[in-house]
């Protein structure tokens, strides 16, 4: 994995700084690079208006901030980007789930459903799983209604 220069981050600073002023949104942007992944975290008083409703807009807010960043930076460079650390929180959301869900799933034997998810939400759950023995995960369904279920084994 290529490394990421200073300037190459400072380059995605000013990017993320313009996009967002673009947007008419007043905000702090901290940009880091690690392994192979650039992350953005944004600090605004309009935080609800840039996660929108499930994160809506805050996806959208990266998917644009990527197709700029991938100029500036190397091939196969992720790009993350949190606002007020919401991102943060869903993880640990999710992989709290995960486990009540896997807890259950190996004591009962019966399979577990977690609501639906998106597909960013649904690979961290499948993740999530993988990581804990004895059980196993699976999607099913489609578009909105896409769930994971755990199952013992």
């Amino acid at each position: 994995m290529a490394n990421i220069s200073v300037s190459t981050i400072k380059k995605v600073k000013e990017q993320a700084d313009r996009m967002l002023s673009l947007l008419g949104v007043d905000a702090n942007t901290n940009v880091s690079a690690q392994e192979g992944r650039v992350k953005i975290e944004i600090v605004s008083a309009d935080k609800a208006l840039l996660i929108g409703y499930r994160g809506e807009n805050l996806f959208a807010l990266r998917y644009m901030m990527a197709l700029v960043a991938r100029e500036l930076l190397p091939e196969g460079t992720s790009l993350a980007v949190d606002v007020g650390g919401y991102l943060k929180d869903k993880e640990k959301r999710i992989e709290n789930m995960v486990d009540v869900a896997a807890k259950k799933a190996k004591e009962t034997g019966m399979e577990e459903m977690l609501p639906p998810m998106n597909a960013y939400e649904r690979m961290l759950a499948h993740q999530r799983a993988s990581k804990i023995t004895g059980v196993t995960s699976y999607s099913e369904g489609a578009g909105s209604e896409r769930r994971i279920f755990i199952t013992k084994g």
